[in-house]
Order: structure tokens, then C-alpha cells, then sequence
């Protein structure tokens, strides 16, 4: 066990899965005697197989762990400071604990970790048709005046959209007679904006329906139109998904986290550089996947109750994960839940408090 203190003064233990004391397998977590405080009268200590992340019940306790194996790049991520090479096999300098310990020892029961994801042959097919479509449907989103009215009701510049990839999948595309094939794995696809995710599992796109929209119907209402019974859904997602953003490569130390992809391009039509911004398109960030060089996140989430909830939520994990984070939600004026819808209502302005708070975490 080795006990990281992050740079906001939390205590994190890092631990072998060899340590837990005997382990209970109850689905999604394991439950196990506190080897911290030395319990063995209840099992406190509960972890999240899918991301190694516990917390000891015990009100004197209350230790935070996190066990390696589950969790390896972020556990690499705490302890690069003071350790290089971790691999599988043990932690470099790392010696088990000692026999004449005070606390009982137990036999080590494995867990049923979460086998790997089998992605369906059908999901696996789409994807591939999808990335074959690629150049024609960022051809297709210049040249169907449609799809190019939708993004300037939305305020979004034509070139920005292309530049990060954005494209556009009309029905006509999928009627050519060399189409067969892809007409049925991409019949849910068509009439779609589509943008480009990627992930460290590999490329996705995720696609916003613009079933029956029309020049002048505002979002609410479209929204609306879409959740009657029998219409497709707004958004649909390949599997894998991923994230809407630049290379992670190119990815500077501070970076603003936005929940929708039409966020992202407000931001960028706003003067944002496209490697400054990630979008979730959603309110998850597995904190794994954030680059090494990633210290400081301005969490610009919606500003609804889902929004707020998914930045207090986030915020804690990144801070248990050792990173810097500024908080800049929407404001609450009746102006707008989200950036985008902002950016339509106010223009700039509407994004002043974005900048604000993005150059502050810059410069820190």
C-alpha cells in the first residue's frame, strides 16, 4: 500500500488487488475488510470493479483507495511522480506487508473483474461503413443546403464544422445502386449531422437527427418533434464512441471539458483553438483517457440539474485524480442552459465568462 497525497491535500491509497482482505464479489463492486484501520469485523470497504476507485465506510476511517490492477493507467497517472515503468507485475520498490503486521491476514479469493466488452459483429460493420463514408459525407454537409442551414441557425461557421471533421449523411447518399450494403447497416444514419469521436478503444462518430427540421424551427422545438412515439432518436452513437476533440497528442496542460458537441464548435466559432477543448457528448470522462500532460480542466458544463450534477460529480474525480479544476457553468439568467443555445440568444458575450476562466487556469 502506498499513500499519495494529491496536490488539494487528499489522501489516496494505492493498493494491490493481493491486499484486499477477503474480497467479496456483490456484482459491480467488492466489499472487503479495511486493511487500513485494521477492521475485521465488517466489510467497510467497498470498490468499483469497473474503475478500482473504494471508500471505507467507517466514519473514523474513511480512506480512499485505489486498486491498481483495475485501474492501471490512472493509477500510473498518481504515482508517476514517484515511480517510472509501473508494470504489471509489481510496483518498483513496492514491499508486501510484513508478517509480524498487526492486523490478520487473509487469503487472497479472485475477483470477477468485468471481462472485456464484445462489441456485436452488426456495431462493428456499421462503424466500418461509417469510416468508408467519411470524405463523402463531409463533401455532402457543403453541398446540401440543408444541413449547411442548420448550422447557421445554430451559429455555427461552415468552415469550422468541416474542420474538425464534422459531416453530413443525406438519404440520397445511401440509394446508389453500389449502396446496398451499407444501405442497411446505415439506414439509421441517414438525414444526420455526424461528427468524429475517438477514444483509446478507437474511432467513433455520433449523428443528430435532422429528421423533419425546418428552416426557422428552433431547437425546443424540434426536440420536441423527436421525442413524439415513431421518430428516430436525436442522437445514436457507435460503439465504440469516444469523445469529440483534436488528437489527444495535441492536447495542452489546461484544457475546458463541454458537454455537448454543438458546445465545442460554439466554442471554437468563438476563437477557441480545437485542441483547447474536449467534448463529452455526455457527462462522462474516464480520467484514463486524459492525456499525461493534462494538469488544470475547466469544467463548462450545462447548467441545467443534470449539468450541475455531472460537475460536481466530475470535479471530485478529478480532483482525486490530482488535477486542477475550475468550475464555469452557464449563467443562470434564463439566457440559455447550455453554450450554444447562449451563443445563438447573446453572441459573444454569452462566452466571456469561458475565456475568463480558461485564460485564469492558463496562466496558473
Amino acid at each position: 500500500m502506498i499513500t499519495i497525497t494529491t496536490r488539494q491535500g487528499k489522501d489516496v491509497e494505492i493498493v494491490l488487488e493481493s491486499e484486499l482482505c477477503s474480497p467479496m464479489d456483490m456484482g459491480e463492486r467488492v466489499r472487503a475488510y479495511c486493511h487500513i484501520h485494521g477492521s475485521d469485523h465488517q466489510r467497510s470497504l467497498s470498490i468499483n470493479k469497473a474503475t478500482g476507485w473504494g471508500h471505507c465506510f467507517n466514519a473514523a476511517c474513511g480512506a480512499t483507495v485505489l486498486v491498481v490492477e483495475w485501474n492501471r493507467a490512472l493509477a500510473k497517472r498518481l504515482l508517476h511522480s514517484h515511480y517510472q515503468g509501473l508494470t504489471s507485475a509489481a510496483l518498483p520498490g513496492y514491499a508486501p506487508p510484513s508478517q509480524e503486521s498487526r492486523y490478520r491476514q487473509y487469503a487472497f479469493q479472485p475477483m470477477l473483474l468485468p471481462p472485456p466488452r464484445s462489441i456485436p459483429q452488426w456495431q462493428q460493420d456499421e462503424l466500418h461503413a461509417l469510416c468508408e463514408l467519411d470524405g463523402q459525407m463531409r463533401c455532402a454537409l457543403v453541398y446540401t443546403r440543408r444541413a449547411r442551414m442548420y448550422l447557421s441557425e445554430r451559429g455555427i461557421p461552415l468552415k469550422v464544422a468541416l474542420a474538425t471533421g464534422v459531416g453530413y449523411l443525406p438519404s440520397a447518399l445511401l440509394n446508389g445502386p453500389d449502396m446496398r450494403k451499407q444501405r442497411g447497416l446505415l439506414r439509421r444514419w441517414a438525414d444526420r449531422i455526424v461528427f468524429p469521436l475517438s477514444s483509446p478503444e478507437g474511432r467513433g462518430y455520433i449523428g443528430r437527427s435532422l429528421w423533419r427540421w425546418q428552416p426557422g424551427m428552433n431547437e425546443t422545438t424540434h426536440k420536441v418533434l423527436l421525442e413524439r412515439s415513431g421518430s428516430p432518436r436525436r442522437w445514436i452513437k457507435t460503439c465504440p464512441a469516444g469523445w469529440f476533440s483534436a488528437a489527444s497528442e495535441d492536447v495542452p496542460r489546461a484544457i475546458i471539458l463541454v458537454e455537448g458537441a454543438f458546445d465545442r464548435l460554439t466554442l471554437l466559432a468563438a476563437g477557441f483553438q480545437a485542441n483547447d477543448i474536449i467534448a463529452l457528448v455526455g457527462t462522462a470522462a474516464p480520467v484514463d483517457w486524459l492525456p499525461a500532460q493534462v494538469k488544470t480542466i475547466v469544467l463548462a458544463l450545462d447548467g441545467d440539474e443534470g449539468g450541475q450534477e455531472a460537475s460536481n460529480r466530475l470535479a471530485h474525480q478529478l480532483v482525486l485524480a490530482g488535477l486542477q479544476v475550475k468550475l464555469c457553468p452557464p449563467g443562470q439568467d434564463g439566457c440559455g442552459k447550455d453554450w450554444n443555445e447562449r451563443w445563438q440568444r447573446m453572441g459573444r458575450k454569452s462566452i466571456a465568462s469561458v475565456f475568463e476562466t480558461f485564460y485564469e487556469a492558463r496562466s496558473a
